[in-house]
C-alpha cells in the first residue's frame, strides 16, 4: 500500500523538478510587453510635453510680445496718417484766422506758420496766399520773395514735400499777379530774339477767368495777360516787358520752371530769356 501511495504521489523533495505551466509563460510574455509598451508611451510623452513646454515658452516670451509691439507700431501710423489731414487742416485754419484779424499777409506769416513743421507751415503758407489774393489784401513782392525761399529751403531737407510745396509756390504766384505793377521797373538789358522762337510783339489777351495759354516756344514782347490761365511746360520762351494780372499758373515742375516761378515773384512786367 505504502509503494502505491508512492506511486500515486511521486516525490515532493527538493530534488524535484518546477512544473511550469504555458499559460503562466504567455501571460508573463504579455505583462513584459504591456510595461515596455507603457515605457515607450511614456517617453514619447514626455517628448511631447517638453516640446509643446518650449513651443509655449517661445509663444508667450517672444511671438507674442513682437507681434503686440508690431499691433501697436500699425495702430500708431494708422493713427497718425489719419491725423495728418487734420493737423493740416488746423494749421490752415489758424494761418487764415491771423490774416482776418492782421488784414497783413507778413503778419499772418509771422504768426501763423511756422517752418519748423514744414509740412504745416507749406499747408499754411498756401490758405494765405489763396485768401489774401480773393480778399484783395495787399503786400510787397519781398514777402513773398522771403516765405518762397523758406519754401525751397524746405523742400530741399524733406525731398517729399516737393509736391505741396511747388503747389504753393504757384500760389504765391498767383496772387503775385493780383498785386499792383511795378511801374517803376526798369528792365535795361532786354533778351536777344533767337530764331527758334515766333516772336509775338505787342497786343493782350483777356481771357475773364476762362482763356487759357500755353508760353513754351514763343517770344513775348510788350504783352498782356489778364484773367488767363498760363500754362508753361519747362521749354524755350522769351518774356519780354510781359505783364500778368490775375492770372493763374500751371507749370510742372523742373529747374527751368522753378526758375520761371523766382521771376514771376520779383518782377510784373516781366523780362527774362529761357532758352
Amino acid at each position: 500500500m505504502e509503494n502505491q501511495a508512492f506511486l500515486d504521489y511521486g516525490w515532493t523533495g527538493a530534488d524535484s523538478p518546477v512544473m511550469v505551466k504555458p499559460q503562466q509563460i504567455g501571460m508573463e510574455t504579455r505583462l513584459a510587453t504591456l510595461e515596455e509598451r507603457s515605457l515607450w508611451h511614456r517617453n514619447i510623452g514626455w517628448g511631447v510635453a517638453g516640446f509643446l513646454g518650449t513651443a509655449l515658452l517661445l509663444l508667450v516670451s517672444w511671438w507674442i510680445p513682437r507681434e503686440l509691439a508690431s499691433l501697436r507700431e500699425s495702430v500708431k501710423a494708422d493713427g497718425a496718417s489719419q491725423l495728418e489731414p487734420i493737423k493740416i487742416d488746423l494749421a490752415r485754419m489758424n494761418a487764415l484766422l491771423q490774416l482776418k484779424e492782421s488784414k497783413s499777409v507778413p503778419e499772418a506769416i509771422r504768426l501763423g506758420v511756422d517752418f519748423s513743421q514744414p509740412k504745416y507751415a507749406i499747408g499754411a503758407v498756401k490758405a494765405i496766399a489763396e485768401q489774401a489774393k480773393a480778399s484783395n489784401i495787399e503786400t510787397s513782392a519781398s514777402v513773398l520773395i522771403g516765405v518762397n525761399e523758406r519754401i525751397k529751403e524746405a523742400v530741399e531737407q524733406y525731398p517729399a514735400l516737393l509736391d505741396p510745396g511747388w503747389s504753393t509756390r504757384l500760389s504765391l504766384v498767383d496772387y503775385r499777379s493780383s498785386l499792383p505793377l511795378d511801374k517803376t521797373q526798369v528792365n535795361s538789358s532786354p533778351p536777344v530774339l533767337t530764331s527758334r522762337l515766333t516772336l509775338v510783339d505787342g497786343g493782350r489777351f483777356d481771357g475773364n477767368a476762362r482763356g487759357r495759354q500755353k508760353l513754351d516756344g514763343v517770344h513775348w514782347r510788350n504783352f498782356t495777360f489778364t484773367n488767363m490761365l498760363i500754362e508753361y511746360d519747362g521749354g524755350p520762351m522769351v518774356l519780354e516787358n510781359v505783364t500778368f494780372i490775375n492770372c493763374t499758373f500751371e507749370m510742372r515742375y523742373s529747374i527751368r520752371s522753378g526758375k520761371v516761378q523766382d521771376m514771376l515773384l520779383a518782377q510784373n512786367p516781366v523780362t527774362g530769356s529761357f532758352a
